[in-house]
């Protein structure tokens, strides 16, 4: 009896990772199915760019005959890897490094599509990182628990990806060199669109997220017009837009190849960088994030004035950027992991001597005061580099595309720490909300087990709902889940992600961020919608902000049809505004509790609102 019921266990687990096979316009791969999840890891969606390819645009793959094995990740693309406070890092990876791999619960569809690019600054990770013992974008779990195809890429990272050279220049079609990383991100959702229904996703629903520099990346792409209409819906986390100067980048890339030992005429040069090892281009690049928390990332895409023709932010406030429904936030710790272990308050107060312009410095310090201890000075840093870097840069972004389409925009904020008492005074750290909209946070060697606690499954649990939910209609809200508020500015409503989520505030870090505006000189987007104009939510309206002191207004699908009533607490009927009226005086109620009752062709919702003092 027992050695049957053995073989019978040995049966189980071979026919739960059985294989599967599909077919790509390139030629079938086979894949495997674990825990109702199919798996295709490995799977090619450009030429290996080695050779006379090496810093050339993303060819097509060679198609292939027969079955292609696709269940084991691909080697990473060639880098120097940096742990946390690691300023000496590592060479590795492989310049046969552009595939992608694809998570789907049902091969026969149409499921929602997630696309993922991974961060490390454009120079670092890839699609197989190992992050407390866990596999950090593992799409399984994503896959099974939210319905959803998930499907993450590799991208040509460093000096291979984002190398600008007048050798290049001479070589290329619009005679402008760099951003072959970008190029990759193209090559990859052509391949989606190509390719995705065959694996149970709908190409005409892909929803593009990344986080850190994936973030910065899937922001450029809102702004090239080369990526027009391959997604359709965009998750920022932790990053926003950023193109560097096209002649800066060029005086850099000549400087990159005399440092190599390159000598002669540009041809000549690039020649001879085409023949050193991948190690050698990128041993010596230096962390992304430098000892005291600040971002120094030397690779990045470049303004060409091809694929991207304008700066992100400039091709938004015109209008000429892809008009998708955008998800954005940062954490509230997001440098905890990279500023000294122990900071005092005289290095605070040098840090901003040295990094602040004079005039600023007094209100600077005293927004992120020094304190008398050490864990003060500490907690007053990281929160000055996190709101520099991050909380700031997601206002601007949230709000300029907000002022310039119709799209909706939704904003959060992740505070969540970690149940573990080891790393709790880390806060909400820099990439830390990826554990749990992947699910991997159970998997890690300190979230596995008994140290998995509720509110870690709460957080996931939230998270991942959110964001499918956001992938399939442009709406993270759903039935059972804390609302969240849409943006507008000026109110800037947002959700902050936690345990147990709160969608009633408005105004994240807002000193803060005005001043972090004027030291850096932003000039705030002017609006090219007209003020009358809502956002589309996929049938669902929302007022806001909520809590609200005077003003309510109703975001959604307006029309002659919408009508919003009032009720208090009791029940009572208050007003009925006029038909497709969606601004709402409340000055003259009460402070307290109310229901809004909004009907109309797409069903009728009803919402709490508070109006405070």
């Amino acid at each position: 009896m027992k050695r049957t019921r053995i073989l019978c266990l040995i049966v189980m687990l071979a026919f739960s990772a059985r294989a599967q096979v599909v077919s790509t316009v390139y030629g079938a791969v086979q894949g495997f199915t674990q825990d109702g999840v199919s798996a295709f890891l490995g799977i090619p969606y450009a030429r290996p760019p080695v050779g006379q390819l090496r810093w050339a645009p993303p060819q097509p793959p060679l198609g292939w005959s027969g079955i292609r094995l696709a269940q084991s990740f691909p080697p990473a693309c060639p880098q120097k890897d940096f742990s946390p406070g690691d300023t000496v890092g590592k060479a590795k990876g492989q310049e046969d490094c552009l595939y992608l791999n694809v998570w789907t619960p049902n091969l026969s569809g149409p499921l929602p599509v997630m696309v993922f690019i991974h961060g490390g600054g454009n120079q670092q990770g890839s699609t197989d990182q190992i992050s407390g013992g866990a596999r950090i974008y593992d799409g399984a779990n994503l896959a099974r628990r939210g319905g959803v195809v998930v499907v993450t890429i590799q991208y040509r990272l460093g000096a291979l990806g984002y190398l600008v050279h007048p050798g290049l220049e001479a070589e290329s079609a619009w005679g402008k060199a760099g951003n072959y990383g970008a190029m990759d991100h193209v090559a990859a959702l052509q391949w989606v669109q190509q390719n995705i229904e065959a694996f149970g996703g709908d190409p005409n629903q892909v929803t593009l997220f990344g986080e850190s520099a994936g973030a910065v990346n899937v922001g450029n792409l809102l702004a090239t017009p080369a990526a027009k209409g391959l997604f359709h819906r965009a998750i920022l986390q932790s990053g926003t837009p950023r193109l560097k100067g096209y002649n800066a980048a060029r005086v850099e890339g000549l400087g990159f190849a005399q440092k190599l030992g390159a000598s002669g005429s540009a041809a000549q040069q690039i020649a001879y960088l085409r023949s050193l090892p991948p190690d050698s281009l990128v041993s010596g690049d230096s962390s992304p994030i430098s000892g005291n928390g600040t971002v120094q990332s030397v690779w990045q895409p470049v303004m060409d004035g091809y694929w991207f023709p304008q700066e992100s932010l400039e091709a938004i406030q015109s209008g000429q950027h892809n008009r998708v429904p955008l998800l954005i936030g940062s954490n509230s710790d997001e440098m905890s992991l990279y500023v000294p272990q122990v900071v005092t308050p005289q290095m605070l107060q040098a840090f901003v001597q040295t990094s602040i312009p004079p005039v600023y410095r007094p209100q600077v310090l005293a927004i992120y005061p020094p304190g008398a201890t050490n864990e003060q000075a500490r907690a007053s840093y990281v929160a000055l580099v996190s709101d520099l870097q991050f909380t700031a840069p997601a206002r601007r972004m949230a709000d300029c595309v907000s002022k310039n389409q119709t799209e909706p925009v939704w904003r959060y904020f992740f505070t969540f720490r970690h149940t573990v008492p080891l790393l709790q005074p880390f806060g909400a750290y820099h990439g830390m909300e990826l554990f749990y909209v992947f699910n991997t946070w159970e998997k890690a060697t300190l979230g596995s087990g008994l140290l998995f606690r509720p509110a870690d499954d709460s957080v996931q649990q939230n998270l991942l709902r959110y964001w499918t939910n956001f992938a399939r209609t442009g709406n993270p809200n759903g039935t059972g889940l804390v609302g969240w508020p849409l943006y507008k500015s000026p109110f800037d409503c947002y959700i902050e992600l936690k345990a147990t989520p709160n969608g009633s505030q408005c105004g994240l870090r807002t000193v803060e961020s005005n001043l972090w505006d004027q030291i850096v000189g932003f000039v705030p987007c002017k609006s090219t919608i007209s003020a009358h104009e809502t956002s589309s939510v996929s049938g669902v309206w929302m007022l806001y902000p909520n809590p609200t002191s005077d003003w309510l207004y109703l975001g959604g699908p307006t029309d002659a049809a919408v009508r919003v009533q009032l009720f208090d607490a009791l029940g009572r009927l208050l007003w009925t505004g006029a038909a497709g009226e969606a601004s709402f005086d409340l000055s003259g109620l009460p402070v307290g509790s109310y229901v809004a009752r909004i009907s109309g062709q797409g069903g009728i919702r009803t919402q709490w609102i508070v109006r405070k003092p």
